[in-house]
């Protein structure tokens, strides 16, 4: 007897009812709408976006076990104009190796439109919707995601070396993303470097917000005026390796860049009028709108730090970042009050977890052999036990034999 198939369900993102996804796996629909909370989240504050989202996603995910799957082998994307309304709708196998990048870029497409389609604008099948540039949105894709095997570095350096690296002007003209994946990828770390020389910068971030504010308006200006001189492009091409080689900070370094951007100035009517907080402490201060200008710019901030920080402190910047989306959003005060204080906690622990590492990684120098070049823990055994016959208080272990087995799982 045939088993009967498993029936596909339909579920909606909590924070955000437009977007949906229907798939007979519930984790991979879960997976797929949070990647949608977590796009917005990040793209806000830097796009400058408003709270509701505006144009509906529905993305279908085929798995092999869905009778669909005859059907959807690859990935497909069509827009339907409604009732004055656009909706995309997305499909694509479970199994595409690039399923994570597909969603997440009609994500970002949706949230680029709420850019260039102003509220309340109808739309009919003669309306374009290809108005976005693709660098555009493959450049804040790709900014929204992180690096480690520097692949957009090498693709720049060889194509700059081979002297192949597009123009300007060539990336400003692309109009569709290439079937071949080497291709996309090649589109994707160009696309990179152009948007992110786009808003490195206050200065260059604010022109392009200051554009994209009024893009879709009569008479908007062009793109053009954004985007740098062929010289400064090489420029910024030459300069890519070196920058991107620093993309992942070391330990150190992120606890070093989290400390640099804990403070958070809020102005005041005048220079002298303008008060300074941490990110620890601003779920203190009142809601007005200077405090929640300054928030959001410290959670785009956060996001950048996060996408290049160690691994072990990308959950801990996450929360501080949560803590003051929702010190912003101002619906509810004591959640910011308890992520933040998390996060809080979630940083002392990481400090001491790592300080007790460092404690054995010199107890092991100071300790080897260099003749054999080992150490071992039964030098740690033996000081425990001094200390503790020292301290004549056996049933009170010392910190060193209570951190031991910590540390040595953690080797």
């Amino acid at each position: 007897m045939a088993t009967a198939a498993t029936p596909a369900t339909t579920t909606h993102c909590d924070a955000y009812s437009e977007v949906s996804c229907t798939s007979t796996n519930p984790a991979i629909s879960l997976d797929a709408l949070q990647m949608a909370s977590d796009t917005r989240e990040q793209l806000t504050p830097l796009l400058k976006l408003g709270k509701n989202w505006r144009f509906p996603v529905h993305i279908t995910i085929v798995t092999p076990n869905d009778p669909l799957s005859v059907k959807v082998r690859r990935e497909s994307v069509s827009v339907i104009a409604s009732n004055g309304k656009l909706k995309i709708e997305a499909f694509a196998p479970s199994s595409s190796p690039d399923l994570h990048a597909f969603i997440q870029r009609e994500y970002v497409v949706a949230l680029l439109w709420e850019k260039f389609f102003a509220p309340g604008q109808t739309f009919d099948t003669h309306t374009r919707i290809d108005v976005v540039p693709v660098w555009l949105i493959e450049g804040a894709r790709e900014w929204l995601n992180e690096d480690p095997e520097h692949n957009r570095e090498a693709v720049v350096r060889r194509a700059s070396m081979a002297k192949r690296a597009p123009t300007v002007e060539e990336i400003a003209g692309w109009h569709e993303l290439s079937e071949d994946s080497i291709m996309r990828l090649w589109q994707g770390a160009f696309s990179y470097y152009l948007f992110d020389g786009l808003i490195r910068s206050g200065a260059q971030r604010q022109a392009l917000q200051d554009w994209l504010a009024a893009v879709a308006k009569p008479n908007a200006p062009s793109i053009q005026t954004l985007l740098p001189s062929e010289a400064a492009w090489q420029q910024e091409l030459a300069s890519s390796s070196a920058r991107s080689r620093d993309i992942v900070y070391s330990w150190d370094e992120t606890v070093a860049e989290l400390a640099a951007a804990e403070t958070i100035a809020i102005p005041g009517a005048k220079a002298a009028d303008t008060r300074l907080c941490t990110i620890d402490t601003v779920s203190t201060f009142p809601r007005s709108q200077q405090t929640i200008s300054a928030v959001q710019q410290k959670i785009l901030n956060l996001t950048a730090l996060e996408l290049r920080a160690h691994p072990s402190w990308r959950p801990i910047i996450a929360t501080y970042r949560f803590g003051l989306t929702s010190f912003t959003g101002g619906k509810n005060p004591d959640d910011a009050t308890k992520l933040i204080a998390e996060a809080q906690r979630r940083r002392t622990a990481e400090m001491a977890a790592h300080q007790k590492l460092l404690d054995y990684a010199n107890w092991f120098e100071v300790t080897k052999d260099y003749a054999s070049g080992n150490s071992s823990f039964s030098g740690y055994f033996t000081t425990a036990r001094e200390i503790e016959q020292a301290e004549a208080d056996p049933d009170h272990p010392n910190p060193i034999r209570a951190d031991l087995l910590q540390v040595e799982s953690k080797l």
